[in-house]
């Protein structure tokens, strides 16, 4: 099964192309829970371009994050609820991304009095945002979240987590069961979920999803549905490609993360747990002792996956050998199909 060749994982200029062919194509900047306030923002900075992309009016648009003045980042990196006005010497702008305001300055000096602009599209109360000047694609977006059973809701906890691996070693590692039962002894493992589990996956031109249930001998769904009729004994899967993942546990709690590159060796890992319908009609003690339970587990496992995405990055900076994929790895094998035919178009 062909690979992604290992130089890409270390070659700062393939992270420029992937950057420009990849990311710039569809990219997921937020739930509409990110957007609520009237000037709520996420400024980012990817590659060479610094974005924010914000609330204005009844929509969410996209725009360059460099002041038209001195070049200062208008919104500092992050998100956050501010007016959309430069902190240095106080330039404003409008919703539509034209210079509002220029406090003590001469009009005649000023050539240039709008910010540039980038789509952002909604699906299913997410955003994304289509950094090459074109809509992004979200067509598939509806199907990968119906394959989960997942519809994002208000988070009770998010946090990220800073990586020392290229950003596709994260996107890998979620795309197969195959390490379950060595990685995740004190996690997955126990829940039931193995490297032996009943794991089927399917993909389209830019999502995959997958399924995994317990070996009959681990299966829980018995005791689950006692707790509830809507719960199972399952992990649901589905990927946005190229930064996106949602996940699916036993019916009760959803996952979303997403990756920021910000080198070629370093990724951030943002991630939020939200309750699914049948954990919010629990009593509320069972509901909290349940979210509990799902931040201690979420927090170990991205711990120990951490430790691994972190050595293959290691060993691919150093003499070593191609990559092997397995015929349990075929939904990875889909990803690098994904990341060739991008890289080698554009």
């Amino acid at each position: 099964m062909p690979s992604i060749d290992r130089q890409s994982y270390v070659d700062p200029s393939i992270l420029d192309l992937e950057i420009e062919n990849i990311f710039h194509e569809r990219m997921f900047v937020g739930t509409r829970f990110d957007y609520e306030a009237p000037q709520s923002y996420l400024s980012m900075v990817l590659g060479r371009r610094a974005i924010t992309v914000r609330r204005s009016g009844d929509d969410v648009r996209a725009f360059g994050n460099v002041c038209l003045h001195r070049n200062a980042l208008i919104d500092p990196t992050g998100r956050g609820e501010r007016p959309f006005r430069c902190r240095y010497h106080g330039w404003s702008y409008a919703a539509d991304g034209t210079l509002a305001e220029a406090p003590l300055a001469d009009n005649s000096c000023i050539a240039v009095r709008t910010l540039p602009a980038f789509p952002v599209k909604q699906s299913e109360d997410l955003y994304f945002l289509g950094l090459s000047g074109s809509e992004p694609d979200t067509s598939e977006v509806s199907n990968a979240l119906a394959k989960a059973e997942i519809r994002v809701e208000r988070p009770f906890h998010q946090s990220t987590l800073a990586h020392e691996c290229n950003w596709k070693l994260l996107v890998e590692n979620v795309l197969e069961g195959y390490h379950l039962s060595f990685v995740h002894g004190n996690t997955f493992r126990p829940a039931g979920f193995t490297s032996t589990g009943n794991y089927s996956w399917g993909g389209g031109k830019h999502s995959s999803w997958s399924e995994l249930m317990p070996n009959p001998s681990r299966d829980k769904r018995r005791a689950m549905r006692k707790l509830s009729p809507g719960a199972g004994h399952h992990y649901r899967h589905a990927y946005i490609f190229p930064d996106l993942f949602l996940s699916n546990t036993n019916g009760l709690v959803g996952f979303l993360s997403h990756i920021v590159p910000t080198s070629v060796s370093t990724t951030d890992l943002k991630w939020i747990l939200f309750e699914l319908p049948t954990l919010t009609a629990l009593p509320n003690a069972v509901r909290d002792q349940i979210k509990d339970e799902a931040v201690r587990f979420t927090e170990q496992a991205l711990r120990e996956d951490q430790v691994l995405v972190e050595s293959c990055q290691a060993g691919l900076s150093r003499i070593g050998f191609q990559v092997q994929l397995q015929p349990c790895e075929g939904r990875i094998g889909h990803f690098h199909e994904l990341y060739a035919n991008r890289i080698q178009h554009g």
